[in-house]
């Protein structure tokens, strides 16, 4: 009987094979490849899988086998690229709605550790005090070593109110710290936080959260609402923003730049080549512009504010982003139902600078010292319970400055950027008076 299965699976090995060696032939055509090396390639690769059947302790359907063997090709070309099976697939469509079950952490990969990219803020990882940088070393007592992005939101996922302990390092330290976080159902809101943070200086405020299908609605009716209020400049906050949809950042950046490329892609293919420019209808007024990042910002964030800089349309003021500037393609499996998740381009900012990686540097440099970001954290959570208290029926903040009272906590990275555009606006005001 074992025989007989395993002549089997030998003969859906060999139609598999058969079948890349058509999709190889055809993706190396151009390069003229000697076809015995490819040949030996494949023929290891069914030794493999027949050693693997025929004399591992436990039998394995083959399917599962080659699953694991696509899981293990995509995640050693970069932290980013998946494949994802049908039950995963179904999964992804529920994050990108934004509305999901879990802990509210974006992670991924670096340096071989499981890391925080960035917890959602207000989530309850945020509100347990998970921070941006924090390698998650094991989940449940179990090591992380070698774990996939995937595998990990498998174990993050969960029932509303269980709960599950992750032990963590924080950024510059070495003692590993457990942190139990209760799951929740997880909103992500596309803004947070309207509102006039200076009256004299008439100065507004709007945090983004991500970058969905209604964020640009959502930043619209913010500022509309702002301005009837008298604002005469902006601070966008990006912080803890890890991104989302490529064409909602590049609506988001066409918002504060008349003409111009936005950002451009580059792959390998032709395909993969694109250049996105801002177009005169639907730019806001030209009022001056602060933009906060961290290196929690990432991707979509990256690409909104590097365009900012580059046409100098405003100022970035924090620390710099997590430089994630590739572009991530969702190619459905023919005949299956499942996907690959695949790395087929990369982010450039107006002026060529690479995003993937390096990051976005501010304009301005405004660092935190541990304890403050902590301090942040806590302060966040407060504004947020505060937004949902004092909205008004149209979902907007009215009247509310933030506090500067002593021994209240200062967001250090806006009260700069509050007194730059204060700067900036009586500047502004002598050069009219001379």
């Amino acid at each position: 009987m074992l025989r007989i299965r395993s002549c089997f699976s030998f003969i859906w090995i060999v139609i598999i094979v058969l079948s890349l060696n058509t999709c190889y032939l055809h993706a190396q055509a151009e390069k003229k490849p000697d076809p015995d090396v490819y040949y030996q390639d494949f023929e290891e690769f069914i030794n493999v899988i027949k050693e693997i059947q025929n004399k591992y302790v436990d039998e394995i359907e083959l399917r599962a086998l080659l699953k694991n063997a696509y899981k293990g090709m995509l995640a050693g070309l970069d932290p980013y690229s998946q494949f994802i099976d049908s039950e995963h697939l179904e999964e992804l469509k529920i994050e990108t709605g934004g509305v999901f079950d879990g802990l509210g952490i974006e992670v991924v990969i670096k340096d071989g550790f499981l890391t925080v990219l960035t917890p959602i803020v207000d989530s309850p990882a945020f509100r347990a005090g998970v921070l941006i940088g924090d390698k998650i070393i094991k989940i449940e007592g179990k090591s992380t070593k070698d774990i996939s992005i995937r595998e990990a939101i498998d174990m993050f996922r969960g029932e509303t109110h269980t709960k599950v302990t992750i032990t963590v390092v924080h950024e510059g330290e070495n003692e590993p710290v457990d942190i139990t976080v209760e799951r929740a159902k997880i909103h992500v809101k596309s803004t947070r936080g309207t509102r006039i943070v200076d009256a004299e200086g008439k100065i507004g405020y709007i945090a983004v959260t991500g970058f969905q299908d209604n964020t640009i609605s959502d930043l619209d009716c913010a500022v509309e609402e702002l301005e009837k209020q008298g604002m005469e400049s902006l601070i966008l906050d990006l912080r803890f923003n890890p991104g989302g949809l490529l064409n909602i950042a590049v609506d988001m950046a066409d918002k504060f730049i008349k003409k111009g490329l936005i950002v451009s892609t580059k792959g390998r293919h032709k395909s993969q080549q694109h250049e996105y420019k801002a177009h005169v209808s639907g730019t806001y007024h030209n009022f001056p512009l602060i933009i906060l990042i961290n290196g929690g910002s990432a991707s979509a964030s990256e690409i909104v504010a590097g365009a900012v800089k580059d046409h100098k349309r405003g100022l970035l003021l924090g620390t710099k982003t997590f430089g994630k500037g590739s572009v991530q393609s969702l190619i459905p499996i023919e005949n299956k139902d499942s996907a690959l998740k695949l790395t087929t381009a990369k982010y450039y900012t107006p002026s060529g600078i690479l995003i993937d990686e390096l990051g976005i540097e501010p304009d301005i440099k405004v660092n935190l010292t541990k304890n403050e970001v902590r301090e942040l954290h806590k302060y966040l959570i407060r504004i947020n319970a505060t937004d949902i208290r004092m909205k008004d029926k149209n979902g907007f903040i009215k009247g509310i400055e933030d506090s500067k009272d002593e021994g209240e906590f200062v967001d250090v990275q806006l009260s700069r950027a509050i007194d730059v555009l204060k700067g900036i606006r009586v500047y502004a005001k002598t050069t009219e008076t001379d």
